[in-house]
Protein backbone atom coordinates (compact mmCIF):
# COMPACT_ATOMS: atom_id res chain seq x y z
CA UNK A 1 0.00 0.00 0.00
CA UNK A 2 1.42 3.37 -1.03
CA UNK A 3 2.02 5.96 1.64
CA UNK A 4 -0.14 9.13 1.68
CA UNK A 5 1.68 11.95 -0.04
CA UNK A 6 2.10 15.67 0.50
CA UNK A 7 1.95 17.85 -2.61
CA UNK A 8 5.27 19.33 -3.70
CA UNK A 9 3.83 22.73 -4.55
CA UNK A 10 0.94 23.27 -2.13
CA UNK A 11 1.80 23.14 1.56
CA UNK A 12 -0.48 20.97 3.66
CA UNK A 13 -1.97 18.97 0.79
CA UNK A 14 -2.19 15.43 2.13
CA UNK A 15 -3.76 12.98 -0.30
CA UNK A 16 -4.10 9.25 -0.70
CA UNK A 17 -2.57 7.81 -3.90
CA UNK A 18 -5.17 6.31 -6.25
CA UNK A 19 -5.96 2.64 -5.82
CA UNK A 20 -4.61 2.08 -9.32
CA UNK A 21 -6.82 -0.93 -10.05
CA UNK A 22 -10.51 -1.63 -10.20
CA UNK A 23 -12.42 -2.65 -7.10
CA UNK A 24 -12.75 -6.20 -8.39
CA UNK A 25 -9.00 -6.60 -8.85
CA UNK A 26 -8.12 -5.76 -5.22
CA UNK A 27 -8.27 -8.04 -2.20
CA UNK A 28 -10.43 -7.07 0.78
CA UNK A 29 -7.48 -6.24 3.01
CA UNK A 30 -5.91 -3.76 0.58
CA UNK A 31 -9.25 -2.24 -0.40
CA UNK A 32 -10.37 -1.88 3.22
CA UNK A 33 -7.07 -0.24 4.19
CA UNK A 34 -7.35 2.18 1.29
CA UNK A 35 -10.88 3.18 2.27
CA UNK A 36 -10.04 3.63 5.95
CA UNK A 37 -6.89 5.65 5.31
CA UNK A 38 -8.65 7.94 2.85
CA UNK A 39 -11.50 8.51 5.28
CA UNK A 40 -8.96 9.29 7.98
CA UNK A 41 -7.28 11.90 5.77
CA UNK A 42 -10.64 13.56 5.13
CA UNK A 43 -11.35 13.54 8.88
CA UNK A 44 -8.02 15.19 9.68
CA UNK A 45 -8.52 17.98 7.15
CA UNK A 46 -12.11 18.58 8.28
CA UNK A 47 -11.00 18.73 11.91
CA UNK A 48 -8.41 21.31 10.89
CA UNK A 49 -11.07 23.54 9.39
CA UNK A 50 -11.21 22.64 5.71
CA UNK A 51 -14.84 23.01 4.57
CA UNK A 52 -14.44 20.83 1.48
CA UNK A 53 -13.10 17.96 3.60
CA UNK A 54 -16.15 18.41 5.83
CA UNK A 55 -18.34 18.08 2.75
CA UNK A 56 -16.54 14.88 1.76
CA UNK A 57 -17.09 13.37 5.20
CA UNK A 58 -20.82 13.68 4.61
CA UNK A 59 -21.77 13.76 8.27
CA UNK A 60 -24.17 16.72 8.14
CA UNK A 61 -27.78 16.88 6.99
CA UNK A 62 -27.11 20.39 5.68
CA UNK A 63 -23.93 20.98 3.63
CA UNK A 64 -24.91 24.50 2.55
CA UNK A 65 -23.09 26.33 5.37
CA UNK A 66 -19.88 24.63 4.22
CA UNK A 67 -20.58 25.77 0.66
CA UNK A 68 -20.88 29.35 1.88
CA UNK A 69 -17.54 29.04 3.68
CA UNK A 70 -16.00 27.85 0.43
CA UNK A 71 -17.59 30.69 -1.54
CA UNK A 72 -16.14 33.18 0.94
CA UNK A 73 -12.66 31.93 0.02
CA UNK A 74 -13.02 33.27 -3.52
CA UNK A 75 -13.87 31.90 -6.96
CA UNK A 76 -11.22 29.16 -6.72
CA UNK A 77 -9.82 27.72 -3.51
CA UNK A 78 -7.45 24.87 -2.77
CA UNK A 79 -8.38 22.11 -0.36
CA UNK A 80 -5.60 20.23 1.45
CA UNK A 81 -7.33 17.05 0.23
CA UNK A 82 -5.64 17.91 -3.07
CA UNK A 83 -8.65 19.30 -4.94
CA UNK A 84 -9.31 22.75 -6.34
CA UNK A 85 -12.85 23.84 -5.43
CA UNK A 86 -15.15 26.12 -7.42
CA UNK A 87 -18.23 27.52 -5.68
CA UNK A 88 -19.17 30.54 -7.82
CA UNK A 89 -21.57 30.30 -10.74
CA UNK A 90 -19.51 32.04 -13.44
CA UNK A 91 -16.33 30.03 -12.95
CA UNK A 92 -18.32 26.83 -12.48
CA UNK A 93 -20.09 27.33 -15.80
CA UNK A 94 -16.79 27.87 -17.59
CA UNK A 95 -15.22 24.71 -16.13
CA UNK A 96 -18.19 22.50 -16.92
CA UNK A 97 -18.34 23.63 -20.53
CA UNK A 98 -14.58 23.59 -21.20
CA UNK A 99 -12.93 20.75 -23.18
CA UNK A 100 -9.85 21.24 -20.98
CA UNK A 101 -11.57 19.23 -18.24
CA UNK A 102 -12.68 15.60 -18.24
CA UNK A 103 -14.12 13.09 -15.79
CA UNK A 104 -10.86 11.15 -15.57
CA UNK A 105 -7.15 11.67 -16.11
CA UNK A 106 -5.64 12.11 -19.56
CA UNK A 107 -4.79 8.39 -19.61
CA UNK A 108 -8.41 7.44 -18.87
CA UNK A 109 -7.67 6.46 -15.28
CA UNK A 110 -8.51 8.07 -11.94
CA UNK A 111 -6.39 10.64 -10.15
CA UNK A 112 -5.54 10.60 -6.45
CA UNK A 113 -8.67 12.41 -5.31
CA UNK A 114 -10.92 9.83 -7.02
CA UNK A 115 -11.10 7.14 -4.39
CA UNK A 116 -12.23 4.14 -6.44
CA UNK A 117 -12.50 2.74 -9.95
CA UNK A 118 -15.24 0.44 -11.16
CA UNK A 119 -15.64 -1.46 -14.41
CA UNK A 120 -12.83 -0.67 -16.82
CA UNK A 121 -11.26 1.70 -14.33
CA UNK A 122 -12.58 5.11 -15.33
CA UNK A 123 -14.89 6.81 -12.81
CA UNK A 124 -18.25 7.42 -14.51
CA UNK A 125 -16.95 6.37 -17.90
CA UNK A 126 -18.41 9.19 -19.92
CA UNK A 127 -16.37 8.78 -23.06
CA UNK A 128 -16.82 5.05 -23.60
CA UNK A 129 -20.15 4.25 -22.02
CA UNK A 130 -22.68 6.96 -21.39
CA UNK A 131 -23.18 8.47 -24.86
CA UNK A 132 -24.25 5.07 -26.16
CA UNK A 133 -27.57 5.50 -24.36
CA UNK A 134 -27.94 9.28 -24.63
CA UNK A 135 -30.84 9.12 -27.08
CA UNK A 136 -32.73 6.58 -25.02
CA UNK A 137 -32.42 8.65 -21.88
CA UNK A 138 -33.81 11.69 -23.70
CA UNK A 139 -36.77 9.89 -25.26
CA UNK A 140 -38.46 8.67 -22.09
CA UNK A 141 -42.03 7.77 -22.92
CA UNK A 142 -44.21 10.20 -20.94
CA UNK A 143 -47.25 7.96 -21.20
CA UNK A 144 -45.35 5.01 -19.73
CA UNK A 145 -43.91 7.08 -16.89
CA UNK A 146 -47.31 8.60 -16.08
CA UNK A 147 -49.00 5.19 -16.05
CA UNK A 148 -46.39 3.62 -13.77
CA UNK A 149 -46.42 6.52 -11.30
CA UNK A 150 -50.21 6.58 -11.20
CA UNK A 151 -50.50 2.81 -10.69
CA UNK A 152 -47.83 2.84 -7.97
CA UNK A 153 -49.61 5.55 -5.98
CA UNK A 154 -53.02 3.95 -6.49
CA UNK A 155 -51.63 0.66 -5.22
CA UNK A 156 -50.34 2.43 -2.13
CA UNK A 157 -53.50 4.48 -1.50
CA UNK A 158 -56.46 3.14 -3.51
CA UNK A 159 -59.02 5.55 -2.04
CA UNK A 160 -57.99 9.20 -2.44
CA UNK A 161 -60.80 10.36 -0.15
CA UNK A 162 -59.42 8.40 2.82
CA UNK A 163 -56.73 9.54 5.23
CA UNK A 164 -53.35 7.92 4.70
CA UNK A 165 -49.95 7.89 6.34
CA UNK A 166 -47.10 6.45 4.32
CA UNK A 167 -43.40 6.70 3.69
CA UNK A 168 -42.90 8.91 0.65
CA UNK A 169 -39.56 7.64 -0.71
CA UNK A 170 -39.77 3.92 -0.09
CA UNK A 171 -43.54 3.73 -0.50
CA UNK A 172 -43.98 5.73 -3.68
CA UNK A 173 -41.05 7.60 -5.22
CA UNK A 174 -38.39 4.89 -5.45
CA UNK A 175 -40.74 2.09 -6.60
CA UNK A 176 -42.35 4.34 -9.20
CA UNK A 177 -39.10 5.74 -10.58
CA UNK A 178 -37.43 2.32 -10.69
CA UNK A 179 -40.37 0.61 -12.39
CA UNK A 180 -40.79 3.43 -14.90
CA UNK A 181 -37.07 3.40 -15.74
CA UNK A 182 -37.18 -0.36 -16.29
CA UNK A 183 -40.19 0.05 -18.56
CA UNK A 184 -38.57 2.83 -20.60
CA UNK A 185 -35.36 0.79 -20.90
CA UNK A 186 -37.30 -2.20 -22.15
CA UNK A 187 -36.37 -4.54 -19.30
CA UNK A 188 -38.64 -7.61 -19.49
CA UNK A 189 -41.43 -7.64 -16.90
CA UNK A 190 -40.18 -10.85 -15.29
CA UNK A 191 -36.78 -9.28 -14.55
CA UNK A 192 -37.86 -5.88 -13.27
CA UNK A 193 -37.74 -6.90 -9.61
CA UNK A 194 -34.14 -7.99 -10.14
CA UNK A 195 -33.44 -4.72 -11.93
CA UNK A 196 -34.83 -2.75 -8.98
CA UNK A 197 -32.78 -4.63 -6.41
CA UNK A 198 -29.56 -4.11 -8.35
CA UNK A 199 -30.19 -0.42 -8.92
CA UNK A 200 -30.80 0.05 -5.20
CA UNK A 201 -27.46 -1.62 -4.42
CA UNK A 202 -25.85 0.87 -6.80
CA UNK A 203 -27.29 3.92 -5.05
CA UNK A 204 -24.02 4.82 -3.22
CA UNK A 205 -21.84 4.38 -6.33
CA UNK A 206 -21.37 8.01 -7.31
CA UNK A 207 -20.65 9.00 -3.69
CA UNK A 208 -18.09 6.22 -3.31
CA UNK A 209 -15.92 7.74 -6.02
CA UNK A 210 -15.04 10.67 -3.72
CA UNK A 211 -16.14 9.66 -0.21
CA UNK A 212 -14.97 6.27 1.11
CA UNK A 213 -17.85 3.94 1.91
CA UNK A 214 -17.72 0.74 3.94
CA UNK A 215 -16.02 -2.26 2.37
CA UNK A 216 -19.33 -4.11 2.27
CA UNK A 217 -21.05 -1.24 0.45
CA UNK A 218 -18.28 -1.00 -2.14
CA UNK A 219 -18.28 -4.73 -2.81
CA UNK A 220 -22.07 -4.79 -3.13
CA UNK A 221 -22.04 -1.91 -5.61
CA UNK A 222 -19.31 -3.53 -7.70
CA UNK A 223 -21.19 -6.84 -7.82
CA UNK A 224 -24.44 -5.06 -8.66
CA UNK A 225 -22.85 -3.13 -11.53
CA UNK A 226 -21.54 -6.35 -13.05
CA UNK A 227 -24.88 -8.13 -12.56
CA UNK A 228 -26.90 -5.25 -13.99
CA UNK A 229 -24.64 -5.13 -17.05
CA UNK A 230 -25.38 -8.82 -17.63
CA UNK A 231 -29.12 -8.31 -17.07
CA UNK A 232 -29.30 -5.55 -19.65
CA UNK A 233 -27.17 -7.54 -22.09
CA UNK A 234 -29.53 -10.51 -21.70
CA UNK A 235 -32.53 -8.25 -22.15
CA UNK A 236 -31.13 -6.84 -25.39
CA UNK A 237 -30.44 -10.25 -26.88
CA UNK A 238 -33.94 -10.50 -28.32
CA UNK A 239 -33.97 -6.97 -29.77
CA UNK A 240 -32.97 -6.11 -33.35
CA UNK A 241 -29.27 -5.33 -33.72
CA UNK A 242 -30.07 -2.19 -35.69
CA UNK A 243 -32.40 -0.69 -33.06
CA UNK A 244 -31.79 3.07 -32.92
CA UNK A 245 -30.19 4.55 -29.83
CA UNK A 246 -33.32 6.58 -29.09
CA UNK A 247 -35.50 3.48 -28.76
CA UNK A 248 -36.00 1.40 -25.60
CA UNK A 249 -34.07 -1.44 -27.24
CA UNK A 250 -31.19 0.88 -28.10
CA UNK A 251 -30.93 1.93 -24.47
CA UNK A 252 -29.78 -1.56 -23.51
CA UNK A 253 -26.44 -1.06 -25.26
CA UNK A 254 -23.14 -0.80 -23.29
CA UNK A 255 -23.32 1.93 -20.69
CA UNK A 256 -26.93 1.19 -19.85
CA UNK A 257 -26.16 -0.27 -16.44
CA UNK A 258 -24.38 2.83 -15.24
CA UNK A 259 -27.02 5.06 -16.81
CA UNK A 260 -29.73 3.14 -15.00
CA UNK A 261 -28.05 3.58 -11.63
CA UNK A 262 -27.37 7.27 -12.17
CA UNK A 263 -30.81 8.03 -13.53
CA UNK A 264 -32.84 6.21 -10.91
CA UNK A 265 -30.89 7.67 -7.99
CA UNK A 266 -30.98 11.21 -9.36
CA UNK A 267 -34.71 11.07 -10.11
CA UNK A 268 -35.55 9.70 -6.65
CA UNK A 269 -33.40 12.33 -4.95
CA UNK A 270 -34.73 15.17 -7.10
CA UNK A 271 -38.32 14.21 -6.39
CA UNK A 272 -37.68 13.86 -2.66
CA UNK A 273 -35.94 17.24 -2.49
CA UNK A 274 -38.74 18.90 -4.47
CA UNK A 275 -41.47 17.52 -2.21
CA UNK A 276 -39.59 18.55 0.93
CA UNK A 277 -39.09 22.09 -0.38
CA UNK A 278 -42.73 22.40 -1.42
CA UNK A 279 -44.12 21.02 1.85
CA UNK A 280 -41.87 23.43 3.75
CA UNK A 281 -43.66 26.20 1.82
CA UNK A 282 -47.34 25.18 2.08
CA UNK A 283 -48.49 28.09 -0.05
CA UNK A 284 -46.36 26.90 -2.94
CA UNK A 285 -47.56 23.30 -2.54
CA UNK A 286 -51.12 24.59 -2.69
CA UNK A 287 -50.30 26.60 -5.79
CA UNK A 288 -48.85 23.52 -7.49
CA UNK A 289 -51.97 21.53 -6.63
CA UNK A 290 -54.15 24.23 -8.15
CA UNK A 291 -51.88 24.70 -11.17
CA UNK A 292 -50.24 21.37 -12.05
CA UNK A 293 -48.60 23.03 -15.04
CA UNK A 294 -46.13 24.46 -12.52
CA UNK A 295 -44.52 21.03 -12.05
CA UNK A 296 -41.67 21.73 -14.54
CA UNK A 297 -40.97 25.03 -12.77
CA UNK A 298 -40.86 23.18 -9.44
CA UNK A 299 -38.34 20.74 -10.88
CA UNK A 300 -36.06 23.49 -12.21
CA UNK A 301 -36.25 25.50 -8.98
CA UNK A 302 -35.35 22.36 -7.02
CA UNK A 303 -32.39 21.75 -9.32
CA UNK A 304 -31.23 25.25 -8.41
CA UNK A 305 -32.18 25.26 -4.73
CA UNK A 306 -31.32 21.71 -3.63
CA UNK A 307 -30.14 19.54 -6.55
CA UNK A 308 -29.89 15.76 -6.40
CA UNK A 309 -26.26 15.92 -7.61
CA UNK A 310 -24.39 18.45 -5.49
CA UNK A 311 -21.03 18.54 -7.24
CA UNK A 312 -19.31 17.68 -10.49
CA UNK A 313 -15.69 16.51 -10.24
CA UNK A 314 -13.37 17.06 -13.20
CA UNK A 315 -9.71 16.47 -14.07
CA UNK A 316 -7.55 18.91 -16.01
CA UNK A 317 -6.79 17.36 -19.41
CA UNK A 318 -4.77 20.27 -20.84
CA UNK A 319 -2.70 22.68 -18.75
CA UNK A 320 -4.91 25.68 -18.23
CA UNK A 321 -5.35 28.89 -16.28
CA UNK A 322 -8.28 29.18 -13.90
CA UNK A 323 -9.01 32.27 -11.84
CA UNK A 324 -5.42 33.40 -12.20
CA UNK A 325 -3.90 30.04 -11.22
CA UNK A 326 -2.05 27.78 -13.64
CA UNK A 327 -3.38 24.25 -13.21
CA UNK A 328 -1.28 21.32 -14.48
CA UNK A 329 -2.56 18.26 -16.29
CA UNK A 330 -4.07 15.88 -13.75
CA UNK A 331 -5.23 18.55 -11.30
CA UNK A 332 -8.55 17.69 -9.67
CA UNK A 333 -11.24 20.38 -9.86
CA UNK A 334 -14.53 20.05 -7.99
CA UNK A 335 -17.42 22.23 -9.14
CA UNK A 336 -19.99 22.68 -6.38
CA UNK A 337 -23.08 22.95 -8.55
CA UNK A 338 -25.30 23.17 -5.48
CA UNK A 339 -23.34 26.20 -4.25
CA UNK A 340 -23.45 27.77 -7.72
CA UNK A 341 -27.23 27.50 -7.61
CA UNK A 342 -27.28 29.81 -4.61
CA UNK A 343 -24.76 32.34 -5.89
CA UNK A 344 -26.15 35.79 -4.91
CA UNK A 345 -24.42 37.36 -7.90
CA UNK A 346 -26.75 35.39 -10.19
CA UNK A 347 -29.89 34.63 -8.20
CA UNK A 348 -31.92 37.15 -6.20
CA UNK A 349 -32.61 35.98 -2.65
CA UNK A 350 -31.01 32.60 -3.42
CA UNK A 351 -31.90 30.99 -0.09
CA UNK A 352 -35.61 31.26 -0.90
CA UNK A 353 -37.46 28.51 -2.77
CA UNK A 354 -39.66 30.24 -5.34
CA UNK A 355 -41.83 28.56 -7.97
CA UNK A 356 -42.12 31.87 -9.82
CA UNK A 357 -38.37 32.48 -10.05
CA UNK A 358 -37.75 33.61 -13.64
CA UNK A 359 -34.10 32.54 -13.83
CA UNK A 360 -34.22 29.16 -12.08
CA UNK A 361 -33.10 27.35 -15.24
CA UNK A 362 -29.74 29.16 -15.05
CA UNK A 363 -28.62 26.51 -12.55
CA UNK A 364 -25.80 24.12 -13.47
CA UNK A 365 -27.22 20.88 -12.05
CA UNK A 366 -27.25 17.77 -14.27
CA UNK A 367 -24.98 19.60 -16.69
CA UNK A 368 -25.20 18.19 -20.24
CA UNK A 369 -21.42 17.89 -20.50
CA UNK A 370 -21.14 15.80 -17.33
CA UNK A 371 -21.82 12.15 -16.54
CA UNK A 372 -25.46 12.88 -15.68
CA UNK A 373 -26.12 14.68 -18.96
CA UNK A 374 -27.44 11.60 -20.80
CA UNK A 375 -30.04 10.89 -18.11
CA UNK A 376 -31.06 14.49 -17.34
CA UNK A 377 -34.14 14.48 -19.58
CA UNK A 378 -35.58 11.30 -18.07
CA UNK A 379 -34.70 12.44 -14.54
CA UNK A 380 -36.64 15.68 -15.07
CA UNK A 381 -39.58 13.83 -16.57
CA UNK A 382 -39.82 11.40 -13.67
CA UNK A 383 -39.71 14.16 -11.06
CA UNK A 384 -42.29 16.25 -12.91
CA UNK A 385 -44.68 13.31 -13.27
CA UNK A 386 -44.22 12.31 -9.62
CA UNK A 387 -45.08 15.84 -8.45
CA UNK A 388 -48.15 16.03 -10.68
CA UNK A 389 -49.33 12.62 -9.50
CA UNK A 390 -48.90 13.44 -5.81
CA UNK A 391 -50.46 16.89 -6.11
CA UNK A 392 -53.44 15.57 -8.02
CA UNK A 393 -54.16 12.77 -5.57
CA UNK A 394 -53.09 14.31 -2.24
CA UNK A 395 -53.50 18.11 -2.17
CA UNK A 396 -53.45 17.90 1.63
CA UNK A 397 -50.08 16.15 1.74
CA UNK A 398 -47.89 17.13 4.70
CA UNK A 399 -44.74 15.92 6.41
CA UNK A 400 -45.55 13.69 9.37
CA UNK A 401 -42.18 12.96 10.94
CA UNK A 402 -38.42 13.54 10.79
CA UNK A 403 -36.51 13.12 7.53
CA UNK A 404 -33.84 10.44 7.40
CA UNK A 405 -30.80 11.20 5.21
CA UNK A 406 -27.81 9.04 4.28
CA UNK A 407 -24.29 9.61 5.53
CA UNK A 408 -21.09 9.69 3.44
CA UNK A 409 -23.08 11.17 0.55
CA UNK A 410 -21.38 14.36 -0.68
CA UNK A 411 -22.38 13.85 -4.33
CA UNK A 412 -25.98 12.64 -4.22
CA UNK A 413 -28.40 14.50 -1.98
CA UNK A 414 -31.90 13.35 -1.21
CA UNK A 415 -33.90 11.87 1.65
CA UNK A 416 -33.91 8.17 2.43
CA UNK A 417 -37.20 8.39 4.28
CA UNK A 418 -39.94 11.04 4.55
CA UNK A 419 -43.03 10.13 6.61
CA UNK A 420 -46.08 11.90 5.17
CA UNK A 421 -49.80 11.96 5.73
CA UNK A 422 -52.65 12.98 3.52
Amino acid sequence: MAEPTVSDDLTGALTQPPLGRTVRAVADRELGTHLLETRGIHWIHAANGDPYAAVLRGQSDDPYPEYERLRARGPLSFSPTGSWVVAGHALAASVLSSPDFGVSGADGGPVAQQVLSYGEGCPLEQERGLPAARGAAESGDRAVVERVHRETLEGLAPDPSAAYAFELVGGFVRPAVTAATAAVLGVPADRRAEFGALVEQLRPLSDSLLAPQSLRTVRAADDALAALTVLLADSSADTPADSPADSPAGSLRPGGALLSALGVSAAVQLTGNAVLALLAHPGQWKELCERPGLAPAAVEETLRYDPPVQLDARVVRTETELAGRRLPVGAHVVVLTAAAGRDPEVFTDPERFDLARPDAAAHLALHPAGPYGPVASLVRLQAEVALRTLAGRFPGLRQAGPVLRPRRAPVGRGPLSVPVSA
